[in-house]
């Protein structure tokens, strides 16, 4: 397994470069931004166990989500 990691752009969040379909944003952000495919978290003390998405949203992304 692949286990370099990126900080996406859009969130800051840390995650794991082989998660996501874009090398500068995590799979959520790549999932909300463009439609790629998104992770099927799974969080344990704090990060998805899957990506290490740790929750963390843009002001933009939560506009696009309605939140």
């Amino acid at each position: 397994m692949n286990t370099d990691r990126g900080i996406c752009d859009e969130c800051g969040s840390e995650f794991l470069l082989s998660s996501s379909k874009m090398k500068g944003l995590c799979p959520e952000c790549a999932h909300i931004l463009y439609g790629y495919e998104n992770c099927g978290h799974v969080f344990k003390n704090g990060r998805c166990e899957k990506c290490l998405w740790d929750g963390s949203k843009s002001h933009f992304t939560k506009n696009i989500q309605g939140e």
